[in-house]
């Protein structure tokens, strides 16, 4: 009897896996690190692992409060914008205005929550295509950082204890920025799990109708989520600031596309409604599995863009796949 069940519990087994949300980012995941593993050991080696990590980090530290925005059917292009303003304000803080380190990190969060407030207002209490407005706001934040900087660097932060958040190591190991990253996921998993706000921000993305009438507060749901983006976007800059120790006008220049992608890759619905931060996060070591791969092979990076195209084309086959087992239609 149990040889006769055998093929249902492997064909349910196969089911289950399949309708996990990050299957879709899981299976290239592996396969990559199998497939640079054997051509080149040193990819297993703890330092180019905790590089990969790094590299990283910076983008999940926007893909976690991003996967919230997109679950509640949103979407943001203005992210990279935000990130070189908050690396350019932070910068002016310390070496224009003479400000402390927390200060300038305040003054460059209240930047980044400046852009997330007027987003929000264009898209959710003017109800514009949040495409073109995120777009417009990118070109206006870009134009006003190289308009004030003259496209130069701001340099001279003169603050040995701010060099410590983007070079610094815990244990002499690890870098803070991952350390600061895993914190924000597991907030941003508990946010959207196990409280209230976390419920509404799926409904958002489910029906927005339907959550109204479930006495959500829709509006003030998604003025949150666009807000906490662009902060987390700013506080993005500030790392890289502190990376580089210098406001580099250019801090997450192209990025904008990459992030969204990878918390599609790992699983966020483009229709919203459903998303996991651990798919967002598996999204991002992806990307950074793939570029850190192509350099250990001595393969062109401009195979980049091609191997990241079908890794996304497949993750929306799966995508589709696991909607259509779960009764969410084609």
């Amino acid at each position: 009897m149990s040889e006769l069940k055998s093929p249902e519990k492997k064909s349910s087994l196969f089911s289950a896996f399949f309708s996990r949300t990050e299957t879709g980012v899981l299976l290239p995941l592996v396969i990559l690190v199998v497939i640079i593993g054997c051509v080149n050991r040193d990819f297993f080696g703890v330092a180019n692992l905790i590089d990969v990590l790094r590299s990283s980090s910076y983008t999940f530290i926007i893909a976690a409060p991003l996967t919230l925005l997109m679950i509640s059917g949103g979407m943001d292009l203005s992210i990279a914008a935000a990130t070189a303003l908050g690396c350019v304000v932070c910068a002016w803080g310390l070496a224009d205005f003479g400000l402390g380190v927390i200060p300038s990190i305040l003054l460059a969060l209240a930047a980044g929550a400046l852009v997330g407030l007027a987003k929000a207002a264009l898209v959710v209490t003017f109800d514009l295509p949040a495409f073109i407005i995120t777009l417009g706001l990118t070109k206006i934040v870009n134009s006003f950082i190289l308009v004030t900087t003259d496209g130069i660097a701001v340099s001279g932060l003169g603050s040995e204890s701010f060099k410590a958040l983007g070079q610094g190591k815990l244990f002499g190991q690890v870098h803070w920025t991952i350390v600061i990253a895993v914190g924000i996921g597991v907030a941003m998993h508990i946010l959207l799990t196990r409280t209230k706000f976390g419920r509404a921000v799926a409904a958002c993305g489910g029906n927005r109708e339907t959550a109204k009438l479930a006495g959500i507060n829709v509006t003030r749901t998604r003025y949150v989520v666009e807000i906490m983006v662009s902060v987390f976007a700013a506080f993005c800059g500030v790392c890289m600031c502190s990376r580089f120790n210098s406001g580099q006008t250019s801090a997450g220049n192209g990025t904008e596309l990459t992030i969204m992608a990878s918390v599609i890759i790992g699983g966020t619905s483009m229709m919203g409604g459903t998303g996991t931060i651990l798919g967002a996060f598996l999204g991002c070591v992806l990307l950074a599995v793939i570029n850190n791969g192509l350099v250990l092979m001595h393969v062109s990076t401009n195979w980049q863009n091609m191997i990241f195209g079908l890794i996304l084309v497949v993750s929306l086959f799966i995508d589709k796949y696991r909607r259509a087992k779960s009764g969410g239609g084609l």
